[in-house]
């Protein structure tokens, strides 16, 4: 008798993929996050270092003014970024699980038939036994 073959296997292996590249792209959104919030995280520890350096002078203070509010910007430039990043990254989070749903839903699928197929062969399998064995009986 010839193996079992699962109709929707090619649907199955298209799913699976699928799902490889929705998990490789929340991958790569959550390491832009984590960058992003190194970034922040290293311009507020420079701007307290700067914070307690204390300037002398009037130019000096108004360059380290200047500099202060750049990183600022910064700062908030890198947030707004970093909230985008992390809402499309619950987005393809969400499709991740989505896809890794309808995966699980054609393997068990695709488990359920296996087991009514070995089930179908073991029923071919006795019947021939019980054939072979009513025939020797019948010879005999």
């Amino acid at each position: 008798m010839r193996r079992f073959k699962f109709a929707l296997a090619n649907i199955l292996e298209y799913r699976k993929q699928s799902e490889q590249e929705l998990k490789q792209q929340y991958l790569r959104l959550r390491a832009e996050v984590q960058g992003k919030e190194v970034g922040i995280r290293r311009l507020l520890d420079e701007k307290k270092d700067l914070m307690e350096v204390t300037e002398h002078t009037v130019g000096r203070m108004q360059v380290q003014r200047r500099y202060l509010l750049g990183i600022d910007q910064e700062v908030t430039l890198l947030k707004n970024a970093e909230l985008e990043l992390k809402s499309a990254s619950e987005i393809k989070l969400k499709e991740l699980i989505k896809a890794q749903q309808e995966r699980k839903v054609l393997e068990k699928l695709e488990e359920k038939q296996a087991g009514e197929y070995r089930l179908l062969v073991k029923r071919q399998e006795q019947a021939q036994l019980d054939e072979m064995a009513n025939r020797n009986r019948k010879a005999i």
